[in-house]
């Protein structure tokens, strides 16, 4: 193709940076991230300040699902699927630590490449509480967990847990893993990585009419896991084994008349100060207890009561509440950039099929305590994640 004329045209090339980031503490930044399907060769984590601005991102490979802080080794930790050919050939499966202050990455290692692929992220990857030891989740379907030294960046077991996946953190070596019988596996590790005990407890809930969304949410000790008939099951599990606590319902008489019940995703959080537990909800019959929520309801798990309803602004898929004395609570939404009456009209002429399209990924932060509204991001690029985290 030839020139205009004899003109030359000057073209302007963008350089590329890294730009340095302050220490995250204190200043209530969240991430999002997931596997971006249909994109899902391309997951990504992308950091947001409190303020809803987007400050960076990592790219972290296929169906991505695990962004873990190491705060005290000054790290991020994720683990990674990359393929030979992009989509096919040979599989790596790969821990990462990138620098929290440029989001590069630093170092990998190489574990077996199996790690657990999942919409739900909830104790896919769990670091040990003095930051040594990564445990990641496999599935083949199999299952096991395979352990890496963080510190020494070298892979050094994989333990079976058959008919048990997700892991809950019990103590700083002791982990439980939850069962399809209803009880948990204990996992305890020794001072170099390795499984010293293995062993089951006995069932703690039931798996058939009463089983446990993973989306559990920790205080303390204890593990506040929320239910398909709507009930908290609140889980002690310790280095002496995981013992249930208390049980109690979500919903009044009146409520679970009306079908309300829980939703979404990630559909629990906690503020550890206040001993709040936060969990979606929304009104629907029992099998769409993974749909969008449409409100936030707020329980002292001291009381087992419910203080405070929060509506959303939009469909939600995922939660999390921020750290500190003004806490934000934090919601992966699904937004349609219309009024709320063009919105209804569409869906009574059109259905359903006509709005999915317009749907787009945002973050509404609200204030944790009063519930207002406080900001929204702008729309994520196109590509579906399914987690928001306080960082």
């Amino acid at each position: 193709m030839g020139l205009v004329g004899s003109t030359l045209f000057a073209a302007e090339f963008e350089t590329a940076t890294v730009e340095t980031l302050p220490d995250h503490k204190g200043q209530g930044w969240f991430w999002v991230s997931g596997m971006r399907a249909p994109n899902i060769t391309d997951g990504r984590g992308f950091l947001f300040d409190r303020d809803g601005k987007q400050l960076g991102q990592v790219s972290t490979g296929l169906w991505f699902n695990s962004l873990v802080p190491a705060d005290q080794r000054g790290e991020l930790l994720s683990v990674e699927t990359y393929f030979s050919r992009g989509t096919r050939g040979t599989r790596t499966d790969l821990v990462v630590g990138y620098d929290p202050h440029t989001l590069s990455p630093q170092w990998e290692v190489e574990i077996p490449p199996k790690r657990m692929n999942s919409v739900k992220t909830t104790g896919l990857t769990v670091l040990s509480e003095d930051e040594r030891f990564l445990l990641v989740v496999n599935y083949t379907p199999a299952q096991s967990v395979s352990i890496v030294d963080v510190k020494t960046r070298r892979f050094i077991s994989e333990v079976e847990t058959p008919g048990c996946s997700v892991l809950y953190a019990g103590g700083n070596r002791d982990y439980y893993s939850i069962c399809g019988n209803g009880g948990f596996m204990h996992l305890r590790l020794d001072e170099q990585g390795n499984a010293s005990i293995v062993k089951r407890t006995p069932p703690l809930f039931d798996p058939v009419d009463d089983f446990l969304s993973i989306a559990a949410s920790r205080l303390s000790d204890t593990w506040y896991f929320v239910s398909i008939q709507n009930n908290v099951y609140a889980i002690t599990m310790t280095a002496e084994g995981a013992e249930l606590q208390s049980k109690w319902s979500l919903v009044t008489d009146s409520e679970r008349s009306s079908d309300w019940r829980i939703s979404g995703l990630h559909h629990t959080a906690v503020h550890e100060a206040t001993g709040r537990l936060f969990v979606l909800m929304h009104q629907g019959e029992p099998h769409t207890f993974e749909e969008p929520g449409t409100h936030v309801w707020v329980y002292d798990v001291a009381e087992q009561k419910k203080v405070q309803t929060i509506a959303m602004n939009d469909l939600t898929m995922s939660i999390d509440v921020s750290h500190g004395p003004e806490p934000q609570l934090l919601t992966l939404d699904m937004h349609i950039p219309l009024p709320f009456l063009a919105m209804i009209w569409t869906y009574f002429m059109e259905g359903e099929a006509a709005l999915i399209p317009l749907a787009q990924q945002v973050v509404n932060m609200y204030d944790a305590d009063t519930g207002s509204h406080l900001g929204i991001t702008a729309p994520l690029p196109n590509g579906y994640v399914s987690t928001v985290k306080a960082w």
